[in-house]
């Protein structure tokens, strides 16, 4: 297995179900995600000063923003998890449920999948401020999602078994995984610069902004299927 045979599968995967991810993906992440792009103020920049008063007070904006805006950037995301554990339902399991069946499955199971979210997002976050590391632990625990919602294993049963699934091909899923980063950032480079700069005072156009607003989210929904695609593929090839 190579990271061209995933990348291959996912492409196949995401061509042959294409209707059906897009109508799981526009509701349940794409749409929270413009919300907190249109609505949510942005984190407080770092400050260009190193002084010990000014990183005090950016710490102090940043607890202060946290506590304002933290429980809308959950809530966004556990309606995520919700529509990501549908696809996995939908895309791993061989029996192919109907896409009431995949929701109403997902929704008995959504505590244990934001809980196995959580859990597995705190090693991969961490590792992405190195960017390897946190590309390395995505790759080991793409395979979350579906592990749960096919074998309907507790949080903690399904990150493990991720871990030893994705094991089989370790450095193919974190090559795949890291062609999907790189793919992504492509994407985005010219649009987050535009973004911040209609932000700036005297930039304002609430058209143009909403629409490169819809184009971020969009981006950040389409990574985040693309990394469940990787999951479901690496799970179907090394489940048995």
């Amino acid at each position: 297995m190579t990271a061209a045979s995933l990348l291959g599968d996912i492409r196949r995967l995401f061509s042959a179900e294409r209707t059906l991810i897009l109508a799981l993906a526009g509701p349940f992440l794409f749409l929270p995600a413009y919300a907190l792009q249109l609505l949510a103020p942005r984190l407080p920049p770092f400050p260009t000063e190193r002084t010990e008063e000014a990183l005090s007070a950016w710490a102090d904006r940043l607890v202060a923003w946290g506590g304002d805006n933290a429980g809308w950037y959950l809530a966004a995301d556990a309606v995520g998890v919700l529509g990501l554990g549908a696809l996995a339902v939908l895309l791993a399991d061989a029996a192919r449920p109907t896409v009431g069946e995949a929701l109403a499955r997902a929704a008995a199971l959504w505590p244990r999948m934001v809980l196995a979210s959580v859990l597995a997002a705190v090693p991969v976050n961490l590792g992405l401020w190195l960017i390897v590391p946190g590309l390395f632990f995505q790759a080991r625990l793409a395979a979350t999602l579906p592990a749960l919602a096919v074998e309907g294993r507790s949080a903690t049963g399904a990150i493990v078994r991720s871990w030893r699934v994705t094991g089989r091909a370790s450095w193919a899923a974190f090559a795949a995984a890291a062609a999907l980063f790189a793919f992504w950032w492509l994407l985005l480079m010219p649009v987050a610069p535009v973004d911040a700069w209609l932000r700036t005072p005297g930039h304002g156009n609430p058209v143009v902004l909403a629409v490169v607003d819809a184009a971020m989210a969009a981006l950040a929904a389409l990574y985040r299927v693309g990394v469940l695609l990787l999951g479901v593929v690496a799970y179907r090839r090394l489940a048995s």
